[in-house]
Formats: C-alpha cells, structure tokens, sequence
C-alpha cells in the first residue's frame, strides 16, 4: 500500500469524506521486547480459557501488508490456543462500504485501522469505543509514546485511536543544487525569510528549475505550516468556525503569493503527482511533502536533506498524521482485551524496529528512535522525532477532508494563478462556515 494515505486521492486510496476510511500502514514501538502480556502468561481470554478470536479488518493491500500479515502470523504463534487475530485486508472501496453498516448491525470486526480525520464522523456518532484504558495495559509504557502519537488519537479529552502509524510532513531539499547556488547543502533554511530568499537563488527558468514547489491539490496540506508557523489557524474546532480570515493569514498568503506569483520560484497549476515527479527528477531546490517521497530519492539517486519546515514569525510547525487502531461499538470486553493485547504486540520495541526498518517509515517510540540500528539510518533518524512542532490538520472536524479538498487547496490554485490574496481569504472563510454549518 502506498503511504501517502489522505492526502492524494489519485494516487493512493481515495480520500475520506465524513464516513470514509482511509486505512495506512503502520510504524510502532513500545518499551517491552516483543511479547505481549499474554505471550508472557498474562492472558485476557475470558473466565472460560477459550481462545478469544480478534477480526482485524484493514487496507494493507500493497507490499507492507506482507510484512503485516508476517508479523500478525507471529503473535498467532505465540498466543497459540489463547488469542488469534483474523486479518481481513480489503480493498479501500469495499472496506469504506461494508464497516458503516456492520457497526449498525454489530457484525463488525474487533479492530478496524483508520485516519484520526475519517475516524471524527464515527466518533461524532458514538459508534467507537473510549480506549483510554489501554495504557494500564501490561507491558505498556505510556512514557514510551512520543506524545504527538497519544495525542492523534484523541477527541474531546478520551483516547479513540491507539497508535499505529504516525509520521509527520517533512522538508525536503536538493543538496546538489544548494551547492550549485551557492549555498550550504548541508544547513536547509531556518525560517520562512530564508526560505523565500533560498527560493529565487534556486529558480532558473533556462534550466526549468524552480526554488520551492507549492502544489494546488493532491498533496499534504503544506499551506498549513506557514499559517500555523505565523500564528495563524484555519478553523477554531472548538467554536467549529472559520478563523481564516485574519490580518496575519492574509499576510502569510501574500507572502505565499508573492514567490509564486511574481518571484516564479514554483510551476503554476501542478498537483502532487507531478510536483513529485519534478523533485524526484532533481529539477526543483525545496519541496514539503510526507516521508513517502524519500524511497524514491533514494532511488533516484537524488542527493536530499530531509528536516522539519523552517521556523516561521511565531513557531515551528508541521503536520502530525497517522493511522490508528480503533474498536467499534458492540465488541465485547473479552475481544477489547485481546485487541489491547495484540496493540500492546505491536507497539513494543522489536515489532516496532522490524516494521520501521522493512517499511522506512520513522517510528513514534522513543525507544525505537534512540536504537543504534535506526540512528545509523540518517533519513529515519531526521524524522522520526517531531517535538512540539507536529499539529493535527483540524482535529475534531468531520468535514476536515472537504474543507482541505474544496475550499483550501483551491485558495492555493486561485492565489498562484494570481488572485488577489486578501480577497481570497475572505472568500474561503465565508466557504469554511458554510461548511460548518452542519457541524453544529
């Protein structure tokens, strides 16, 4: 299964809209060495000892879900005649059409895997269960949790989604052509201003070569780390409101605007497909995308740099993302046990190493992270710890997908193509509470 999870409808699985689930992969860890609490003799099975059966529905259909169902097959084999957890992976269609109905007809499975985005409509409707419990667990260590990991999993102050993947959006820089223009390959910019500055040294028209790729749909939701970055938001999700159009997000989109518009430092109209494939060609100095983008660098023998975005006038920020591990509705307290259990499984620190080394995804366990063998990977080592700079994309809000799809990354396209900034903003402000009406 490609990576790239909500962000580009064309080029992975589509996106979720309020009850859609997009179902990723997974990197993980935990402080225990690999055996769960029941591999260990603490077994959640019921009164009874019978072996409890956990159905695991999921979309890991690409090659990671080989190394899914390897490692599933493992704890099988270790809890033998105590928990089996029954893997069902679907294709994303039928996996987004068949879960809303089993949860209504309590014939869903024990443990589904889903965005924390299209999780909030379920959420909303009460039809997942509060897991806040799991970190009482045996062999579970909270502390071990980098705390963007817990807190993607949250809503209203309960615990939804235990983690299973979580990465943040990185920046991305071509050493080769730093080096060529000049400037330090090894040092990317520290903030927006030298990122601006980074930008034109790097555009050369006569070589098709642009500073810094800005895409108008398909792609993370870039735009958000220079809003957040200069102390803006989108969206007040307590207040479920637009909070766009202020003074200094019209700034931050003219600023935008201005390398875009009138410095050329990016292509105009280009989605992340393409945006991608001109960074993999080496044609392009900086590039925000997902940890994704990286294998196929490496691949290309593009000599890259990866960190978090430069700093903007208020902060540093990025997007936080993942997939997590939700329980439906109607499951019974013997399944809950034995899901926590496999959970705890996958979240210990050798699962967590082997998925994070065979997949190249950065682990969310501080555990993983400081193990020698993932230290000496440069590129996982530069991702793997987001600090406080990660943020949910509008935690909380069903019609998260939609806001980004229909109203913000065609603010994007409207203000590279040259639309006034200022006008823009109050425009799409005005969409967001549309929007939001029905959220309230």
């Amino acid at each position: 299964m490609n990576h790239r999870g909500r962000f580009t409808p064309s080029r992975l699985l589509t996106g979720a809209l309020a009850l859609t689930l997009v179902a990723g992969l997974a990197a993980c860890g935990g402080k225990n060495d690999g055996a769960s609490p029941s591999a260990s003799g603490a077994s959640p099975s019921g009164a009874s000892g019978k072996k409890v059966t956990v159905t695991f529905w999921n979309t890991f259909t690409g090659s990671d879900g080989d190394t899914l169902k390897e490692i599933v097959d493992g704890y099988n084999a270790k809890n033998e005649g105590k928990i089996e957890v029954k893997m069902d992976i679907l294709p994303a269609d039928q996996f987004n059409q068949k879960l809303p109905p089993s949860i209504a007809t309590g014939t869903a499975p024990s443990l589904i895997a889903m965005s924390p985005t299209s999780a909030a409509a379920f959420i909303q409707n009460g039809t997942l269960l509060p897991l806040d419990d799991f970190y009482t667990t045996p062999g579970v260590d909270k502390a071990d949790f980098e705390d963007s990991a817990v807190q993607l999993g949250q809503s209203g102050g309960k615990t939804y989604l235990l983690p299973m993947q979580v990465f943040g959006i990185q920046f991305y820089w071509n050493k080769d052509l730093f080096k060529a223009a000049g400037l330090d390959p090894e040092k990317p910019p520290a903030d927006f201003n030298e990122l601006a500055d980074y930008a034109v040294k790097l555009t050369d028209a006569s070589k098709n070569q642009y500073g810094f790729l800005m895409p108008i749909k398909g792609a993370p939701q870039y735009y958000s780390m220079f809003v957040w970055g200069n102390g803006g938001d989108m969206v007040d999700v307590n207040a479920k409101q637009s909070v766009l159009n202020t003074p200094e997000n019209v700034k931050t989109f003219q600023w935008l605007a201005d390398l875009a518009v009138n410095k050329k430092v990016t292509p105009k109209g280009l989605n992340g497909v393409e945006t991608d494939k001109l960074f993999l060609s080496g044609k392009a100095g900086m590039y925000i995308t997902g940890p994704w983008l990286a294998a196929g660098l490496k691949s290309n023998n593009v000599n890259f740099g990866v960190s978090l975005p430069p700093k903007g006038s208020a902060a540093q920020a990025t997007i936080a993302d993942g997939v997590g591990f939700a329980v439906p509705k109607g499951t019974s307290d013997e399944e809950r046990l034995a899901a926590y259990d496999f959970v705890s499984y996958w979240n210990s620190t050798a699962i967590a190493k082997e998925w994070s080394q065979k997949i190249g995804f950065p682990p969310y366990l501080k555990s993983v992270a400081a193990d020698p063998d993932i230290q000496a990977d440069a590129t996982i080592k530069a991702m793997s710890n987001l600090g406080s700079a990660g943020r949910t994309f509008l935690p909380g809000i069903v019609n998260a997908d939609r806001i980004n799809a229909d109203v913000l990354f065609p603010l994007m396209e409207q203000i590279v193509g040259g639309l006034d900034p200022a006008a823009g903003v109050k425009k799409a402000s005005d969409a967001i509470d549309d929007i939001l009406k029905s959220e309230k």
